[in-house]
Parts: C-alpha cells; structure tokens; sequence
C-alpha cells in the first residue's frame, strides 16, 4: 500500500548550507562551490538510481541542465549572508510502482513544478539500501528560488515571497501553495496507480 510522505523546506546559507553541496550529495557527484572553492565529492555514494534537471516548457535555458552551472549560478545571485538558496521538496515514490513509472511520475510533477514557478527543479532519487526499509523509494527535488532564463537567474518565484506582499499581489498565501502542491502531487500518484492497475 502507498504511503503517503511530502515535505518542503527552504536551505538557507544561515544554517550554514551551499545548494551546490546538497545537490553533489542527492545527485551523488562532484561539484566544485564557485562563491568558496570548496569541491563536494560524493560520486561515490550509493543509492541514486536517477538524477535530472527539468526546466519550465516555455524557457529556453538549455545552460541549466548542467548541474555545476545551475547551482552555481543560484548561490551567484544570492548577496545576503542568510540568503535562501535553493528550496527542497522530498516526496516518498510508491514501492508498487516499477523504476519506469516511478521515473514517469517524478517527471510529471517536476515538470508542474517548473511550469507554475518559471524556476529550475533539480531531483535525484534514491532507491533503498543499506540498512533502510526495501520500500524506502524517495525523491529529492530542489528548486531554484529564482526564476530561471536563458541569460540566467531572475527574480524571486512566487513560493519565496513573504505572505504580506503575496496577498497584496491577490497570490496565495505559502502554506495555500503547500497545499496545492501536496493535492497535485497527490493526484498525479493516483493516477500513476491508477494506470498501473493499482488502487
């Protein structure tokens, strides 16, 4: 039976956290941080059976599908020493689902994700190992919190605004779009059960 498991929180620079480091990590690679030289190396890690960038349908940023680049670009057009960085949502994929459709489904709700925010959505995700539970399949997905361009990264998406200027600009409200988002990523589950012939 699927469980179902979403949770979203922003990476901040004042919890002492680097986008480029924590996508090296979930993706398992090599990236070196521009802003301080410190390379991440965890090419050697186990358990990410898949890692993608997906852009929004509409925007011609093929520069972004490199993970180095990408990142690196959003700790460049961060200034403030606790700036927010990049934004993750990890979501638990249904073990009844094959790697394929897992994969469709990840897709399909990164793309959504792209599309609503204009931003960039970086996801990895992990198979069970170790010592986890064998039904452990999860996904990381990072999204820029600017939106993206061909030139490069813009303005502040939607999902980073504070509530008082969202409601001045008639949007809904943080917690309003967490709800939207775990209702599609809800529904888009469903309907990959659904078509696998699963309840």
């Amino acid at each position: 039976m699927a469980i179902y498991h979403l949770s979203m929180k922003p990476m901040s620079r004042s919890s002492g956290r680097s986008s480029v480091a924590a996508a090296a990590y979930r993706a398992a690679e090599k990236l070196t941080n521009q802003r301080d030289g410190l390379t991440h190396d965890f090419s050697r890690r186990s358990g990410v059976e898949y890692a993608e960038t997906i852009l929004p349908k509409d925007v011609d940023a093929d520069w972004a599908r490199d993970r180095s680049a990408l990142w690196n670009a959003a700790e460049a057009s961060e200034k403030r020493k606790d700036a927010r960085v990049a934004r993750e949502i990890e979501v638990a994929l249904p073990h009844e689902l094959s790697s394929e459709q897992r994969l469709d489904l990840t897709r399909a709700f990164a793309q959504s994700l792209a599309d609503w925010y204009g931003v960039a959505v970086d996801f990895a995700i992990h198979s069970p190992h170790g010592d986890t539970d064998t039904r452990n399949h999860h996904v990381h997905l990072m999204m820029t919190t600017r939106k993206i361009g061909s030139d490069g990264l813009s303005e502040k998406s939607e999902l980073e605004l504070e509530n008082k200027r969202l409601q001045a600009l008639g949007l809904p409200t943080s917690h309003e779009q967490l709800r939207a988002i775990r209702i599609d990523w809800e529904a888009k589950t469903n309907e990959s059960l659904a078509r696998a012939g699963l309840e």
